[in-house]
């Protein structure tokens, strides 16, 4: 294993012996582990130690242990002396999770410990059962332009591009992080100066849409109060 530049020198190790794996996933809430494998070190070792490192920071220490399981709040520690391998629990992840975790063995008679590569923890946002609504705004200064707001769909919605037959346009599907809340959801727009113009129209998911004639006034300020009474009520 050659000098890891995130690591302290006098941590680092020169040998290939500590195996994690380059990444691991998770989605916020789930419990997420992280294996460490050392089958060369043939039970010649004492304790195995976990640490993370979040970005552009020093390495944090987590836990230690000879063997058996240990519990520090929502981390789990486990090591198997027969198996010589390690496992890290972390309970409930959470986006402050994001991190890279190392495994580092101290090697009996050694005085030093040995660290894997570490194992990069991935997180996934939590985007909860979808319940599509759409609702329709209109500026009273250009009663002519009409835009739809849809919100909380599923996955992404069939994209149009507008032209000057249609003269509809819908938006990209962009994901709004609700980050106050801890939540996501998808989103798009659809807009146009057609008289005729409907919600109804543009989007042809399943979902709730407005009365016809049913206007909300068009500002950023209401577009947000929206998503967040959605996103508030969940």
């Amino acid at each position: 294993l050659k000098m890891n530049k995130s690591l302290p020198p006098s941590l680092a190790s020169e040998e290939t012996e500590i195996i994690q794996s380059s990444n691991v996933a998770a989605t916020i809430g789930t419990d997420v582990k992280f294996q460490c494998q050392y089958d060369n070190l043939k039970g010649n070792y004492d304790s195995v130690y976990w640490y993370l490192q979040r970005a552009n920071q020093r390495l944090t220490y987590i836990y230690h242990t000879f063997q058996g399981t240990m519990e520090l709040e929502r981390y789990q520690l486990s090591v198997d002396r027969k198996l010589s391998s390690s496992t890290l629990t972390i309970k409930h992840v959470q986006p402050r999770d994001r991190a890279i975790y190392y495994c580092g063995v101290n090697t009996a008679g050694a005085g030093r410990l040995t660290f894997g590569k570490g194992t990069q923890l991935i997180i996934q946002p939590s985007i909860k059962d979808p319940d599509p609504t759409v609702y329709q705004l209109r500026d009273s200064k250009f009663r002519n332009t009409s835009v739809c707001l849809f919100t909380d769909f599923e996955s992404p919605i069939n994209e149009t591009q507008g032209t000057k037959d249609s003269e509809v346009f819908i938006s990209k599907n962009p994901v709004l992080d609700m980050r106050s809340m801890d939540s996501k959801s998808n989103g798009a727009l659809a807009w146009s100066n057609k008289i005729d113009f409907t919600c109804r129209s543009a989007f042809t998911e399943n979902a709730s849409f407005p009365s016809p004639g049913e206007y909300l006034p068009l500002t950023l300020a209401h577009c947000i109060s929206l998503l967040l009474q959605r996103h508030g009520s969940a």
